[in-house]
């Protein structure tokens, strides 16, 4: 069930309270007091600037209104010095104490000081005090949320950017391997092909009226059928990466890695994983390892790939022991989480019974 305490006491609440308490606490020592109407007027006065206080927001100098109010009817109505609690606490809680002057003018020159007006007047000033500097809180809590909410905004459309170019990066290769792979063949498969076949053509027309220049053709047609064999042979060889892709990163990082033994093991379908994820996970498994020659003393490493509908996560763990730049993180894991981050992943690692590398990352589709 949600928690709607934190809606209902807030310090408007808190304010509203206060002022209907004080109002309630003077119309009580009116009550006991046996005093005339004037007191009703500056409590019916006081009640209506509360009111209008809590639907408008009116400035500060306003307390100066209520004040000349009670200084007026101290005339009639003694415990009137009792009402100046409620212009102190507004002036403490707007903030704008230097119009509490005239008031405190008459408290030390002209008042007859009594504990329940010391105290009364001491718990308004340091009621306003602890509401102002919680309504300061309250601000300062939804500017910094507003401003989180901004910046995940941001990083949601940095994500979009990064996804939308790494597709139109993606579509640009692919696009302009396919003309370099059309201009090889045409260029140079296409052309001995077309030879070969006017070769053919002339060999058969020969070898039909027995002209003994029928082997001369039937040579330049196996050579030219050899040339073109041989450009395709190498246009094909010229498409296969010299770098591996996919899964076969990872393995060549494993194989690459002789310091400890690598225990490698994988989950879910690899072809799931979009190309710019690898250019992720490369470097921080090769980071971990790094990590784990330089500064643990491991006698075993495991290595896990778990690829789901949504997430693929990495796994690095070794049973070594933990120095002071594992667990403190250094420059090469801060940027892994960075750049896991900007794909809307992260990056974590914990260092009980040895240490554990993890790196989540979404998988989405790309287009």
């Amino acid at each position: 069930m949600k928690d709607h305490s934190n809606e209902i006491w807030n310090p408007k609440t808190s304010t509203l309270l206060w002022r209907v308490l004080g109002l309630l606490l003077l119309s009580l020592f009116w009550l006991t007091s046996q005093s005339s109407e004037f007191g009703v007027i500056l409590l019916l006065f006081l009640a209506v600037m509360a009111l209008a206080r809590w639907r408008f927001s009116l400035p500060g100098w306003t307390v100066l209104i209520d004040q000349a109010a009670c200084l007026m009817m101290l005339f009639s109505w003694e415990d009137a010095w009792l009402a100046l609690s409620l212009p102190i606490f507004e002036a403490f809680r707007s903030g704008k104490k230097r119009y509490l002057i005239p008031s405190l003018i008459a408290l030390l020159f002209y008042a007859e000081l009594s504990i329940a007006l010391i105290s009364l007047s001491v718990l308004a000033a340091f009621s306003g005090l602890v509401i102002r500097s919680w309504e300061q809180q309250m601000e300062q809590y939804r500017l910094e949320v507003d401003r989180e909410r901004r910046t995940r905004y941001e990083l949601e459309v940095l994500k979009r950017e990064l996804l939308l170019a790494n597709a139109k990066a993606a579509r640009t290769a692919e696009l302009t391997e396919r003309n370099r792979i059309s201009q090889e063949l045409h260029d140079h498969v296409g052309h001995e092909l077309t030879g070969a076949t006017l070769a053919l053509q002339a060999f058969e027309q020969l070898w039909e009226e027995n002209d003994p220049q029928a082997k001369d053709f039937f040579g330049q047609l196996k050579e030219r059928l050899f040339k073109s064999t041989q450009d395709l042979r190498e246009t094909v060889h010229n498409m296969k990466p010299v770098k591996p892709l996919g899964i076969d990163v990872l393995e060549e990082v494993c194989r690459a890695f002789t310091a400890y033994p690598i225990d490698f093991k994988v989950y879910g379908n690899t072809e799931k994983i979009p190309v710019y994820l690898w250019s992720i996970l490369e470097p921080c498994l090769k980071e971990t390892l790094t990590n784990v020659s330089r500064h643990a003393n491991a006698t075993k490493v495991e290595v896990s790939l778990d690829v789901s509908e949504s997430i693929v996560r990495l796994a690095v763990y070794n049973d070594g022991e933990t120095s002071g730049t594992l667990t403190s993180g250094g420059v090469g894991l801060r940027n892994l989480r960075q750049r896991a981050k900007s794909v809307g992943g992260s990056v974590a690692f914990h260092t009980k019974d040895g240490f554990q590398f993890v790196c989540v990352l979404p998988i989405e589709d790309a287009r």
